[in-house]
């Protein structure tokens, strides 16, 4: 296990602003922030509450923001496979639209008729905002 996945955030962003090369004002300075405020941050006086902020300083850093949270980044573990994410994915395997051949539930449409379709429903959606 890496010694920096026990660190705080702020001291996390300090060991890598320190990797990286960075004073704190040139940090700052690409951040948009005063050297004050990155202080503060790496003494841990500021908390990083902002998700946007986490990812404007792993940018800057050039790192992933879930390394400066010091998480797994690995997806959590699912039971087992949503019935509806089944379906979808039976639905989406499927060739018969792709080949012209008629569904179950109905016939295959045109590619201009779908798009005229699809055109109708974005505008009416929007127009409803």
């Amino acid at each position: 296990m890496d010694s920096s996945a026990l660190l705080p955030v702020g001291r996390r962003v300090a060991h890598w602003r320190g990797r990286r090369g960075l004073s704190q004002q040139v940090f700052a300075d690409r951040l948009g922030k005063s050297k004050s405020w990155v202080g503060k941050v790496e003494r841990g006086v500021r908390m990083l509450d902002k998700v946007s902020t986490l990812q404007d300083i792993a940018a800057v850093l050039c790192i992933d923001p879930g390394v400066l949270l010091g998480g797994d980044l690995r997806p959590a573990d699912v039971p087992g496979p949503v019935e509806a994410v089944e379906r979808v994915r039976e639905a989406l395997s499927t060739y018969d639209i792709a080949v012209g051949r008629s569904t179950v539930r109905g016939q295959v449409l045109s590619a201009g008729r779908l798009a005229r379709d699809v055109t109708y429903a974005w505008g009416t959606f929007q127009y409803a905002r």
